[in-house]
């Protein structure tokens, strides 16, 4: 049963359809028991009942579909007020004629009027274009956000398939010179890569992940990186605090890690180096860092562009809206981000 629940309000959600029909029957069911005549609910209020509903039908979908479009979207409310004056005014109208006069060509057996006066049954179509004004919004502003929710699916895939590939094949160049030279180190460099790989295709995929597994991701990304680099250019990565049981977006940090080797240690810059600093402390985590800059010619190729910081700058905003802060600062020599994220 509750499986067929949330099978039906799954539904219900993705369908405009769906929704405007249980709208109107839901009204249906409620005016039908206001406007009855007796305590049985009788031919003649389901033909009452049904006739009642043309003119609100008329005026709520005169306004959905033409005076939203034509003022609300442009941002013309004045317009629209005076519109929907007139509107209810219309609709008003338009009830008091048709149950007074027309409504007796359709059922000769029956005697029809209108039971609520102009001024009353304006306050009937007041509410009703105030409740389907309200849900429209409401669809809308829902819409939007799972735009954007399929927008951040949609950036965070680019960012796996522009890490990949040029991360994969360099890792695996690194692995194979080690094979040749007999290495002890090569299954556990391929663990390492097949760890990396698996989190960044499969667990990213999840809205939030154990900060301990993002932090395992970027220690086998230095690791894996760490072959193609000197001695004294290896990266520095401290942690501070207690992560166990926290929780945060998964590949948030893992851009800017990337481009500290881009930007820092693969940069040709002078006593290059790349410090990165990760803390959790008073409900907030903090990550911070540090990276040389260099001119190499290397850095305009296209096969080394990096997954983008403004990408990453994007999914913040949308997964940590008003509870992050991100500085970025630079000058001829080095290159630093501060991010700091308010744990929920």
């Amino acid at each position: 049963m509750v499986q067929k629940l949330k099978i039906f309000f799954g539904r219900l959600s993705k369908s405009r359809i769906l929704q405007h029909i249980l709208f109107w029957l839901l009204s249906f069911l409620i005016l039908l028991n206001v406007l009855k005549v007796s305590a049985e609910i009788q031919r003649i209020d389901l033909i009452y009942t049904a006739v009642f509903h043309i003119p609100f039908f008329l005026v709520v979908y005169l306004n959905l579909q033409i005076f939203f479009p034509l003022w609300v979207e442009k941002g013309k409310y004045f317009l629209y007020s005076f519109a929907v004056l007139g509107l209810i005014a219309l609709g008003a109208g338009f009830y008091i004629v048709l149950f007074n006069h027309w409504i007796d060509y359709f059922f000769t057996g029956y005697y029809f009027i209108a039971y609520y006066g102009f001024l009353d049954i304006s306050l009937f179509f007041g509410i009703y274009l105030f409740v389907s004004s309200l849900l429209h919004l409401a669809r809308g502003w829902f819409r939007l956000q799972e735009i954007e929710k399929e927008k951040n699916l949609t950036e965070l895939k680019a960012l796996r398939s522009q890490i990949n590939p040029h991360f994969l094949f360099n890792s695996l160049n690194s692995i194979y010179s080690l094979s040749r030279k007999n290495s002890p180190q090569v299954p556990e460099k391929i663990v390492q890569l097949s760890d990396l790989m698996r989190h960044i295709i499969y667990e990213s995929d999840a809205e939030r992940i154990p900060l301990e597994k993002e932090i395992k991701m970027i220690k086998n990304y230095i690791e894996l990186q760490n072959l193609r680099t000197t001695e004294s250019e290896k990266i520095e990565l401290e942690i501070a605090g207690e992560i166990t049981g926290i929780k945060i977006a998964p590949m948030i940090f893992l851009p800017f890690v990337e481009n500290s080797y881009k930007h820092g240690l693969k940069s040709g810059a002078e006593s290059a180096f790349a410090k990165i600093k990760l803390a959790v402390n008073g409900g907030h985590l903090f990550f911070e860092i540090e990276n040389s800059k260099g001119n190499s010619p290397v850095l305009n190729d296209p096969r080394y562009k990096g997954i983008g910081i403004d990408n990453v700058k994007r999914r913040l905003s949308f997964i940590y809206p008003g509870i992050h802060s991100l500085k970025i600062t630079e000058d001829e020599k080095t290159f630093k981000v501060n991010l700091k994220i308010q744990l929920k």
